[in-house]
Protein backbone atom coordinates (compact mmCIF):
# COMPACT_ATOMS: atom_id res chain seq x y z
CA UNK A 1 0.00 0.00 0.00
CA UNK A 2 1.55 3.25 -0.74
CA UNK A 3 1.13 5.48 2.23
CA UNK A 4 2.81 8.84 0.82
CA UNK A 5 0.94 12.14 0.90
CA UNK A 6 -1.23 10.37 3.82
CA UNK A 7 -1.70 12.49 6.86
CA UNK A 8 -0.16 11.92 9.81
CA UNK A 9 -0.09 13.82 13.21
CA UNK A 10 3.02 14.30 15.53
CA UNK A 11 2.49 14.95 19.52
CA UNK A 12 4.86 17.90 18.80
CA UNK A 13 5.33 19.04 15.20
CA UNK A 14 1.58 18.35 15.15
CA UNK A 15 0.03 17.46 11.65
CA UNK A 16 1.90 16.44 8.42
CA UNK A 17 2.01 14.73 5.44
CA UNK A 18 4.38 12.36 4.05
CA UNK A 19 6.34 13.01 1.47
CA UNK A 20 8.79 10.32 0.66
CA UNK A 21 9.79 6.43 1.73
CA UNK A 22 12.71 5.07 1.80
CA UNK A 23 13.24 1.63 2.80
CA UNK A 24 13.76 1.99 6.49
CA UNK A 25 13.57 6.01 6.36
CA UNK A 26 10.20 7.95 6.15
CA UNK A 27 10.16 11.48 5.85
CA UNK A 28 7.14 13.85 6.81
CA UNK A 29 6.45 17.77 5.84
CA UNK A 30 5.59 19.95 8.39
CA UNK A 31 4.97 23.27 7.01
CA UNK A 32 7.79 24.28 5.20
CA UNK A 33 9.90 22.15 7.10
CA UNK A 34 10.87 17.97 6.60
CA UNK A 35 11.68 15.70 9.46
CA UNK A 36 12.84 11.95 9.30
CA UNK A 37 11.97 9.29 10.95
CA UNK A 38 12.41 5.86 11.54
CA UNK A 39 10.28 3.32 9.67
CA UNK A 40 8.46 1.96 10.91
CA UNK A 41 9.53 2.56 14.86
CA UNK A 42 8.30 6.12 14.22
CA UNK A 43 4.35 5.12 14.44
CA UNK A 44 5.12 2.94 17.52
CA UNK A 45 4.97 6.41 19.61
CA UNK A 46 5.46 9.22 17.56
CA UNK A 47 3.39 9.11 14.66
CA UNK A 48 -0.22 8.46 13.83
CA UNK A 49 -2.52 8.39 10.49
CA UNK A 50 -5.02 9.87 10.85
CA UNK A 51 -6.45 7.70 7.87
CA UNK A 52 -7.65 4.11 9.41
CA UNK A 53 -6.39 2.33 6.00
CA UNK A 54 -3.35 3.63 6.06
CA UNK A 55 -3.22 3.28 9.89
CA UNK A 56 -3.93 -0.18 9.70
CA UNK A 57 -1.64 -1.12 7.29
CA UNK A 58 1.32 0.14 9.19
CA UNK A 59 0.03 -1.73 12.41
CA UNK A 60 -0.05 -4.51 10.24
CA UNK A 61 3.61 -4.38 9.66
CA UNK A 62 4.75 -3.58 13.55
CA UNK A 63 2.83 -6.57 14.45
CA UNK A 64 4.85 -8.77 11.80
CA UNK A 65 8.15 -7.40 13.05
CA UNK A 66 7.34 -8.69 16.88
CA UNK A 67 6.11 -11.68 16.25
CA UNK A 68 9.21 -11.77 14.51
CA UNK A 69 11.70 -10.83 17.33
CA UNK A 70 9.24 -13.07 19.68
CA UNK A 71 9.92 -16.07 17.34
CA UNK A 72 13.68 -15.26 17.36
CA UNK A 73 14.06 -14.81 21.32
CA UNK A 74 11.77 -18.27 21.55
CA UNK A 75 14.75 -19.93 19.57
CA UNK A 76 17.18 -18.23 20.75
CA UNK A 77 16.07 -19.35 24.20
CA UNK A 78 15.74 -23.32 22.62
CA UNK A 79 18.93 -23.18 21.27
CA UNK A 80 20.31 -21.77 25.12
CA UNK A 81 17.99 -24.36 26.64
CA UNK A 82 19.65 -27.54 24.67
CA UNK A 83 23.30 -25.87 24.30
CA UNK A 84 22.87 -26.19 28.25
CA UNK A 85 21.51 -29.53 28.21
CA UNK A 86 24.06 -30.41 26.20
CA UNK A 87 26.86 -29.42 28.76
CA UNK A 88 25.27 -31.33 31.39
CA UNK A 89 24.86 -34.59 29.63
CA UNK A 90 25.44 -37.77 31.88
CA UNK A 91 29.45 -39.04 30.69
CA UNK A 92 29.91 -42.58 30.48
CA UNK A 93 32.35 -44.56 29.19
CA UNK A 94 30.79 -47.39 27.51
CA UNK A 95 27.54 -45.47 25.94
CA UNK A 96 28.07 -45.90 22.42
CA UNK A 97 25.53 -47.87 20.00
CA UNK A 98 26.22 -50.48 17.88
CA UNK A 99 22.98 -52.08 15.88
CA UNK A 100 23.08 -55.35 14.43
CA UNK A 101 19.93 -54.96 11.80
CA UNK A 102 18.24 -58.41 12.88
CA UNK A 103 15.45 -56.48 13.86
CA UNK A 104 15.57 -53.36 12.14
CA UNK A 105 15.60 -53.07 8.27
CA UNK A 106 17.99 -50.91 6.63
CA UNK A 107 15.85 -49.24 3.51
CA UNK A 108 13.21 -48.16 6.51
CA UNK A 109 16.08 -47.23 8.71
CA UNK A 110 17.49 -44.75 5.48
CA UNK A 111 14.16 -43.49 4.77
CA UNK A 112 13.24 -42.58 8.59
CA UNK A 113 16.84 -41.62 10.23
CA UNK A 114 15.23 -44.05 13.15
CA UNK A 115 15.98 -47.57 14.70
CA UNK A 116 14.83 -49.63 17.74
CA UNK A 117 16.72 -51.36 20.26
CA UNK A 118 14.61 -54.31 19.88
CA UNK A 119 12.53 -56.30 22.83
CA UNK A 120 12.72 -57.93 25.93
CA UNK A 121 13.61 -61.40 25.07
CA UNK A 122 12.93 -63.11 28.53
CA UNK A 123 11.69 -62.09 31.91
CA UNK A 124 8.64 -59.90 33.37
CA UNK A 125 8.83 -57.17 29.74
CA UNK A 126 9.51 -59.89 27.80
CA UNK A 127 7.95 -58.43 24.28
CA UNK A 128 7.96 -55.27 25.17
CA UNK A 129 10.82 -52.42 23.68
CA UNK A 130 14.17 -52.50 25.57
CA UNK A 131 15.10 -48.91 27.18
CA UNK A 132 17.87 -47.96 25.75
CA UNK A 133 18.99 -46.26 29.47
CA UNK A 134 22.66 -45.45 28.54
CA UNK A 135 21.94 -43.88 25.19
CA UNK A 136 21.73 -39.50 25.23
CA UNK A 137 22.20 -36.94 22.46
CA UNK A 138 25.86 -38.16 23.11
CA UNK A 139 26.05 -41.43 21.99
CA UNK A 140 27.01 -42.20 18.29
CA UNK A 141 24.74 -44.97 17.34
CA UNK A 142 26.86 -47.14 14.41
CA UNK A 143 25.10 -49.19 11.82
CA UNK A 144 26.06 -52.91 11.17
CA UNK A 145 25.17 -55.53 8.91
CA UNK A 146 26.02 -58.98 7.36
CA UNK A 147 25.61 -60.86 4.18
CA UNK A 148 23.00 -63.39 5.11
CA UNK A 149 25.59 -66.50 4.54
CA UNK A 150 28.13 -64.48 5.61
CA UNK A 151 29.90 -64.71 9.02
CA UNK A 152 29.55 -62.68 11.89
CA UNK A 153 33.51 -61.87 11.79
CA UNK A 154 32.44 -60.41 8.09
CA UNK A 155 30.03 -58.17 9.43
CA UNK A 156 30.28 -54.32 8.40
CA UNK A 157 29.79 -50.73 9.27
CA UNK A 158 27.61 -49.09 6.78
CA UNK A 159 26.35 -45.95 8.42
CA UNK A 160 26.45 -44.02 11.93
CA UNK A 161 24.26 -41.36 13.44
CA UNK A 162 23.64 -39.41 16.27
CA UNK A 163 20.61 -39.14 18.23
CA UNK A 164 18.22 -36.12 18.36
CA UNK A 165 19.37 -33.15 20.68
CA UNK A 166 16.53 -34.14 23.19
CA UNK A 167 16.91 -37.82 23.39
CA UNK A 168 16.94 -39.31 26.47
CA UNK A 169 17.68 -42.72 27.03
CA UNK A 170 16.04 -43.73 30.04
CA UNK A 171 12.63 -41.65 29.30
CA UNK A 172 12.37 -44.18 25.96
CA UNK A 173 9.43 -46.44 26.25
CA UNK A 174 8.83 -46.91 22.90
CA UNK A 175 12.52 -47.90 22.06
CA UNK A 176 13.19 -45.81 19.35
CA UNK A 177 16.26 -44.02 18.83
CA UNK A 178 15.84 -40.72 16.37
CA UNK A 179 18.62 -39.31 14.29
CA UNK A 180 19.81 -35.92 14.53
CA UNK A 181 18.94 -33.78 11.37
CA UNK A 182 22.52 -33.22 10.30
CA UNK A 183 24.83 -35.83 11.79
CA UNK A 184 23.60 -38.93 9.77
CA UNK A 185 26.60 -40.94 7.72
CA UNK A 186 25.49 -43.18 5.11
CA UNK A 187 28.58 -45.63 3.42
CA UNK A 188 27.84 -46.73 0.08
CA UNK A 189 28.76 -50.47 -0.60
CA UNK A 190 31.91 -49.59 -2.11
CA UNK A 191 33.09 -47.51 0.87
CA UNK A 192 31.95 -50.39 3.25
CA UNK A 193 33.48 -53.20 2.20
CA UNK A 194 36.90 -53.38 4.56
CA UNK A 195 35.38 -51.77 7.18
CA UNK A 196 35.33 -54.87 9.26
CA UNK A 197 33.24 -53.54 12.96
CA UNK A 198 34.80 -56.82 14.79
CA UNK A 199 38.14 -55.56 13.70
CA UNK A 200 37.97 -52.86 16.09
CA UNK A 201 37.26 -55.30 19.13
CA UNK A 202 39.65 -57.86 20.80
CA UNK A 203 38.67 -61.20 20.28
CA UNK A 204 37.92 -62.39 24.02
CA UNK A 205 36.53 -65.78 23.39
CA UNK A 206 39.52 -67.81 23.79
CA UNK A 207 39.57 -68.50 19.91
CA UNK A 208 35.74 -69.17 19.27
CA UNK A 209 33.93 -68.19 16.57
CA UNK A 210 32.77 -64.22 17.34
CA UNK A 211 29.16 -64.03 18.25
CA UNK A 212 27.19 -61.27 18.55
CA UNK A 213 24.35 -62.95 20.03
CA UNK A 214 20.70 -62.47 20.20
CA UNK A 215 20.49 -58.92 21.25
CA UNK A 216 19.58 -55.76 18.47
CA UNK A 217 22.01 -54.07 19.77
CA UNK A 218 25.47 -53.59 22.07
CA UNK A 219 27.38 -50.89 23.88
CA UNK A 220 30.94 -50.02 23.43
CA UNK A 221 33.24 -47.58 24.34
CA UNK A 222 34.02 -43.49 23.36
CA UNK A 223 37.43 -44.19 22.39
CA UNK A 224 36.75 -46.96 20.24
CA UNK A 225 33.85 -45.01 18.53
CA UNK A 226 36.50 -42.02 18.10
CA UNK A 227 38.64 -44.31 15.97
CA UNK A 228 35.83 -45.48 14.20
CA UNK A 229 34.91 -41.58 13.03
CA UNK A 230 38.09 -41.48 12.34
CA UNK A 231 38.47 -44.13 9.91
CA UNK A 232 34.87 -43.35 8.48
CA UNK A 233 36.51 -39.88 7.51
CA UNK A 234 39.06 -40.80 6.34
CA UNK A 235 37.21 -43.15 3.56
CA UNK A 236 34.73 -39.65 2.99
CA UNK A 237 37.98 -37.97 2.47
CA UNK A 238 37.50 -37.32 -0.96
CA UNK A 239 33.79 -37.12 -0.62
CA UNK A 240 31.69 -34.27 -0.83
CA UNK A 241 30.82 -35.67 2.94
CA UNK A 242 34.30 -34.93 3.96
CA UNK A 243 33.09 -31.42 5.84
CA UNK A 244 29.62 -33.22 7.16
CA UNK A 245 32.38 -36.10 8.77
CA UNK A 246 34.46 -33.54 10.60
CA UNK A 247 31.57 -31.53 12.22
CA UNK A 248 30.34 -34.80 13.03
CA UNK A 249 33.73 -36.09 14.61
CA UNK A 250 34.16 -32.43 16.39
CA UNK A 251 30.12 -33.08 17.69
CA UNK A 252 30.57 -36.09 19.19
CA UNK A 253 34.20 -35.28 20.83
CA UNK A 254 32.74 -31.97 22.17
CA UNK A 255 29.72 -33.52 23.92
CA UNK A 256 31.69 -36.72 24.83
CA UNK A 257 34.62 -33.67 26.42
CA UNK A 258 37.06 -35.73 24.88
CA UNK A 259 40.51 -33.83 23.33
CA UNK A 260 41.82 -33.54 20.55
CA UNK A 261 44.82 -35.52 20.99
CA UNK A 262 42.29 -38.62 23.12
CA UNK A 263 40.14 -38.37 20.11
CA UNK A 264 42.80 -39.54 17.64
CA UNK A 265 43.39 -42.82 19.88
CA UNK A 266 41.68 -45.93 19.27
CA UNK A 267 41.41 -48.39 21.58
CA UNK A 268 40.43 -52.47 21.01
CA UNK A 269 37.95 -54.16 23.33
CA UNK A 270 34.61 -55.86 23.63
CA UNK A 271 31.18 -54.67 23.17
CA UNK A 272 28.93 -55.57 25.58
Amino acid sequence: MNIIKKAVRHKTFGQGEISALDDDMITVRFGAAEKKFIFPDAFREHLVLTEKTSRNYVEHIIAGIDEQARLKREKEAREAEVKAMLRSLPLSTNAQAAFAFSFNNMDKTKKEWSVSVGEYRSGYNRGQPRVPARIYPNSACLLTCRGKNEKEENRRIWGVFMPKEDFIGPECTDGIVYAHEKYRIILTEDERKDLFFWKYFKNENGGKDIKWGSVEFKYFSNMTMAGILKDIAQIKHDTDQRELCEEFMDYFRELNKLSRTRFAAENNEQPD
